[in-house]
């Protein structure tokens, strides 16, 4: 089990993804919204918490069930297809903190604008700390002489969230970096992320595609011709 508490400054929004989320297409911003992209992202740099916890464990595959040492245990033709030359997957959780849900909270009841430029921040921010848990995770893979597989969340495709709930279990996620789960499993915080990583013994490239996500065929980007991942 591998857990990291980052200081903010290690981590960097990126104003280009923040525009994509806004779906904002003008090259030209304008001053106000220039003003609130940078407002919202110092903000979130000063109240983040960024943490996030990784484990790996063993793959056992038969008949499209996928089991992590008994700790989770995943019914998905997509995984197994995804896994197919895998014999361990990391798993990992991480989270920005509850200092911006309560933030998101506020402006979507004071400033529906600032609300909706500071959501599209923190999720730029959350994509950015994935990013360094998988490089994280790429390293020891590496290390290991394997490939890695492009990271795969509970929502996408035939893998259902109610498996959030398991997840955080297997990885101590609620002690380590006070991540739970609703009743719905809904992550709590909202701006928090669950994936699966696995560590592939071939040379195939493993290239993310809209194809995985499960918002295929209805998603406002796709059908503008733009891809998000």
């Amino acid at each position: 089990m591998s857990v990291r508490y980052l200081n903010n400054n290690l981590i960097k929004i990126d104003k280009t993804e923040v525009l994509r989320y806004l779906r904002y297409k003008n090259k030209n911003i304008d001053e106000n919204t220039n003003k609130l992209l940078d407002e919202s992202i110092a903000e979130l740099m000063e109240i983040s918490e960024l943490k996030y916890v990784f484990r790996i464990f063993s793959l056992k595959k038969e008949n499209n069930n996928i089991s992590f040492e008994a700790h989770i245990n995943i019914k998905s033709n997509d995984l197994e297809k995804l896994f197919k030359n895998c014999k361990k997957s990391a798993v990992m959780a991480a989270t920005i903190g509850f200092e911006v849900e309560r933030k998101l909270r506020y402006y979507s009841m004071a400033d529906l604008s600032k609300a909706v430029v500071f959501d599209a921040c923190a999720a730029a921010c959350i994509e950015a700390l994935c990013d360094e848990a998988e490089s994280e995770i790429k390293k020891i893979a590496e290390n290991e002489g394997y490939n890695t597989t492009f990271r795969y969340s509970p929502g996408y495709g035939d893998v259902p969230i109610s498996h959030q709930g398991e997840i955080l279990i297997a990885l101590n996620a609620q002690k380590l970096i006070g991540l739970t789960v609703s009743d719905s499993s809904i992550l709590i915080p909202r701006k928090s992320v669950t994936a699966f990583i696995g560590f592939d013994e071939s040379d195939e490239i493993h290239k993310s595609s809209c194809l995985n996500c499960s918002l295929f065929g209805n998603c406002v980007f796709s059908k503008e011709g733009e891809k998000l991942c």
